[in-house]
């Protein structure tokens, strides 16, 4: 019988990608099966929101220089609302996957159930959105500081959830270890960041770019009644597609346990302390929820 994955040891560039792939392979179903039990709702209103925004886009194309005008306004306001569905899916998307990886390294490489994630979700939910948000603010003003300050920070807020969900802490400390962590590793984890988010980006293309042709070309193209339903399949594609993110959220947190084993030893001091214990005692499931 093959052995589950070791997530806490130290890798290389290579090895943290492969090892990406490998535990996303090796733990597809029961992780899927938690995103769609917990994210699907906001999958659907992403749906919704996007089919919405394509349509506002397509009737304001679709008509001579006066509809641009006057839908411009309609469709902005539809665009935004769909732009933090979106980003709301993926915060979601995002703590799920992480809440997976906590779970699994509680039960020492053992596969989560439902439940467990479940229960890790709650608890983290509200700490992990503040958080997002304050995320996105830091990388959005970097990226409008001339884009270089942008580049930079973002592999390093990459790692504050994961160690706010996997070491229990506040915001204040993730920052700050985050800071640590990365010393003197920002190219090996931007490197993993920005492969698997390519992998990612060119799977999302799939729909993106068909949504876009569909909604803008309505002007020069005679889709009359099939334009709805490409669009609506469109976009139930590409919000579905957003799950493909689960791959550099894995790759991040396993970038982040490397770091730690680096710098820390966190694996090899957890192997130590529970030589001699018996399995149940290493679960240690947030009070609040087990």
């Amino acid at each position: 019988m093959k052995r589950p994955i070791e997530l806490r040891r130290v890798r290389d560039f290579g090895q943290v990608i492969n090892d990406s792939v490998t535990f996303l392979k090796e733990n597809f179903r029961p992780l899927f099966i938690s995103l769609f039990a917990i994210c699907g709702f906001f999958l659907v209103l992403g749906t919704v929101t996007t089919v919405f925004a394509y349509a506002k886009m397509s009737e304001m194309y679709g008509g001579g220089l006066e509809n641009v005008q006057d839908g411009r306004l309609d469709y902005l306001v539809s665009l935004f609302i769909s732009l933090g569905v979106l980003l709301l899916t993926q915060s979601c998307i995002h703590l799920v996957t992480v809440c997976y990886i906590s779970v699994y390294l509680q039960k020492n490489n053992t596969k989560p159930t439902l439940a467990e994630v479940w229960g890790y979700f709650r608890y983290y939910i509200l700490r992990v959105i503040g958080s997002s948000l304050v995320i996105w603010l830091l990388v959005a003003t970097g990226f409008l500081l001339c884009i270089i300050p942008g580049i930079y920070i973002a592999p390093i807020v990459s790692l504050i959830v994961p160690i706010i969900v996997i070491e229990n802490a506040s915001f204040g400390y993730a920052f700050n270890t985050s800071f640590r962590l990365i010393k003197e590793n920002w190219w090996s984890t931007f490197g993993v960041i920005f492969v698997t988010s390519l992998i990612v980006g060119v799977m999302g293309s799939f729909a993106g770019y068909p949504l876009t042709f569909v909604a803008m070309g309505s002007k020069f193209l005679s889709l009359h009644n099939i334009r709805m339903p490409l669009i609506i399949f469109f976009s139930a594609l590409r919000n579905l597609l957003t799950l493909a993110y689960t791959l550099p959220y894995i790759a991040t947190c396993l970038c982040y346990l490397n770091l730690a084993e680096q710098k820390d030893g966190l694996g090899l001091l957890g192997r130590i302390e529970l030589f001699g214990k018996s399995s149940d005692d290493s679960l240690n499931l947030p009070t609040e929820e087990y």
